[in-house]
């Protein structure tokens, strides 16, 4: 999983100044993780907590033969998928459900309930440096928050849609099962960015 933008807070007795924390910090990580900017807020605020909204995308390539660049950014799926249906689909999702069906096992959540504000299923186009537009298909959850692995739980149901293997009435038994057993595969990671977090 990628993200654009994720949010930690943490209290510290440093007398380092607020500017100078992200080159501190830049300066110990792993290359793929980069603080990009730090600020002081008060002693009540917790990141994970008042979020208000969080923005998830995940990318597929529908085509035969994947460029290698998406390898480690789209999950490539060669048969043609039927987005009028993953999009009928999407709106069953929508609202406030119990998605127990969609959380993997080793979550430590206790309460299974979660609202999607947005599920928008669409084609885009990527342009990586001048090359030729990729097609992908974008899947962009708004949400107040999600269970373990939900997201990627969700695409890969919504992939089983598009495939036909799985119909609209069929995922409203799944949603109401509260069971993962009874859900689609698990959509693998590197379609998954988080995009934002709002406050």
């Amino acid at each position: 999983m990628h993200a654009l933008q994720n949010v930690i807070n943490f209290k510290t007795a440093q007398k380092i100044p607020v500017a100078r924390i992200p080159a501190a910090l830049n300066s110990i990580l792993p290359e793929d993780i980069r603080v990009l900017k730090a600020e002081e807020k008060g002693a009540s605020f917790n990141s994970r907590f008042d979020a208000k909204s969080k923005d998830y995308e995940y990318l597929i390539y529908n085509a035969n033969i994947l460029p290698p660049v998406l390898r480690k950014l789209v999950w490539h799926v060669k048969p043609k998928l039927d987005l009028m249906a993953i999009r009928k689909a999407a709106k069953i999702l929508e609202g406030k459900h119990d998605f127990s069906s969609f959380c993997a096992s080793g979550s430590d959540d206790k309460d299974f309930v979660r609202t999607i504000y947005k599920l928008i299923i669409r084609k885009r186009n990527l342009i990586l440096w001048e090359g030729p537009k990729l097609s992908v298909i974008s899947f962009k959850f708004v949400g107040d928050g999600f269970l373990y692995k939900m997201v990627r739980n969700l695409v890969g149901t919504l992939v089983e849609v598009g495939l036909g293997k799985i119909g609209l009435e069929k995922l409203r038994v799944i949603l109401a099962a509260k069971d993962r057993r009874r859900a689609g595969r698990t959509a693998p990671p590197q379609g998954l960015c988080l995009v934002k977090v709002n406050y």
